[in-house]
């Protein structure tokens, strides 16, 4: 009989988030924003065994980061490979890593053996992962790897006085946090004209600090959110991070519902709306008038462009009028389309099933069309349907089999949060350690605070 993975896992979660309560529940006063959630007292490693310590990590013979026209062949010959070993490195690699991808600033250590042969090359993909290389005469292996990496849980609270985002950045946090927190609640909560001074947010992330590879010196760096609160005129949403049914987190609320809708309102970021959704609109290039059944975002070429959903790719093709165009597949009878693209993403052909937010393309100019943007087309039923009018379904709930650990979860994660007092920028009390949604009464003792003046 296997395991119930699930259930150990939601296990494990509840008695580290029972720890941290009693860490929050042992402090005096406020904490200091972006505060960690715990502290764990570590006791001194024991003197280190000269017989079964590890060796030390070799010194690489070779360090250095690409340059600007660079070749990974240029690389090669300069740490003393034949064009030969080049060669049968790079094919022997490429399905870890294709070294015709590599760019400026990415860093690779070479090491040599004592009679000089390269016998291992590490070249880094991204901030988080590498490839390691090991060379043999019979063989060339290659891995993806991640850099190793410390993660913490982090708690951070704040009132809008002007924006979200000065509220974070007031505190020293990253802007990070905030695109985060926008994104999770983005389908509940118009942060254009909803969000109101007053209006409060706690969070518990993750604070992630990689210990080697590019991004070693840039300190923490905001991780997933594991459970959050935004409060907008006097109502609490909720979120919490849990495993959906494919085994990705997703978020949902304190009932299991998704927070996420089947399709995202809009396919990319930071774009205007250069032409909305018509029965009947001047075409500028055909000079004629004609439905134009999508919405326009206006975008410098090059930009990402998101699957605004789970599915299929059923084409990724070009045409006279479409210029290159993906059109993907989703559940319900909804199929979307991205014209004009400038190239697609990385892997999007026919038959590809893509995630919600994946880069699909980027935006162009091809086809018919006077400037860069993206023509965003959804039908519905076989039929053109305008995108910013859609009442979507939401995502799949938590499924029944996995309720029970939701819940578990959910209600350490909540009790963890209604204990983050939340402070204003001027350092006052606005909401209480022990006040939230769920009616749990304040500390006792403790005055109500004030309202932010």
């Amino acid at each position: 009989m296997r395991p119930d993975y699930s259930r150990i896992a939601a296990a494990v979660i509840a008695v580290a988030i029972i720890g941290l309560l009693i860490g929050l529940a042992a402090r005096h006063g406020a904490p200091p924003p972006g505060g960690t959630l715990a502290t764990a007292e570590i006791s001194p490693p024991p003197p280190a065994d000269p017989i079964s310590s590890p060796p030390p990590e070799p010194t690489p013979d070779v360090i250095g980061a690409v340059r600007k026209n660079e070749s990974f062949y240029d690389i090669m010959i300069a740490a003393g490979a034949t064009p030969l070993q080049v060669a049968e490195i790079a094919r022997a690699v490429k399905p870890a890593y294709d070294f015709r991808r590599i760019r400026p600033g990415q860093q690779y250590e070479i090491y040599r053996a004592r009679d000089g042969a390269i016998e291992r090359i590490r070249f880094s993909i991204d901030q988080s992962r590498y490839v390691e290389v090991a060379v043999a005469d019979s063989a060339i292996a290659a891995e993806r790897r991640e850099y190793p990496s410390r993660t913490e849980l982090r708690e951070a609270s704040g009132i809008i006085a002007s924006s979200l985002y000065a509220s974070i950045s007031s505190q020293g946090i990253a802007e990070e946090l905030g695109n985060r927190l926008v994104d999770i609640f983005a389908w509940d909560i118009d942060f254009f004209t909803e969000i109101r001074k007053g209006d409060f947010w706690r969070v518990i992330y993750e604070e992630r600090t990689v210990l080697d590879g590019p991004a070693r010196d840039r300190g923490p760096q905001v991780g997933a959110i594991v459970a959050a609160e935004f409060n907008t005129s006097g109502r609490s949403r909720l979120a919490f991070r849990f495993e959906n049914e494919q085994g990705i987190p997703d978020y949902f609320d304190e009932s299991g519902k998704s927070l996420r809708k089947q399709l995202l309102r809009a396919p990319l970021e930071y774009a205007r709306i250069s032409s909305s959704y018509s029965r009947k609109r001047y075409h500028p290039i055909l000079h004629k008038y004609a439905p134009h059944l999508g919405i326009d975002y206006a975008a410098p070429t090059g930009t990402p462009v998101m699957s605004t959903g789970d599915g299929t790719v059923i084409a990724a093709s070009r045409t006279a009028a479409n210029g290159n165009y993906v059109k993907i597949r989703h559940a319900n009878d909804y199929i979307s389309y991205y014209l004009h693209l400038s190239r697609f993403g990385a892997g999007i052909r026919a038959g590809t099933k893509v995630r919600q937010g994946q880069t699909i393309g980027y935006v162009g100019a091809t086809g018919y069309a006077t400037g860069p943007h993206l023509d965003y087309r959804v039908k519905k039923g076989g039929r053109f349907v305008n995108p910013r009018s859609l009442e979507l379904p939401p995502a799949k709930p938590v499924s029944p089999e996995r309720m029970a650990d939701f819940m578990a979860v959910c209600e350490t994660m909540q009790l963890a949060m209604q204990r983050i007092p939340v402070r204003d920028p001027h350092g006052e009390y606005y909401a209480g350690a022990g006040t939230g949604p769920a009616g749990i009464p304040s500390e006792p003792g403790r005055a109500e605070p004030p309202m932010l003046r």
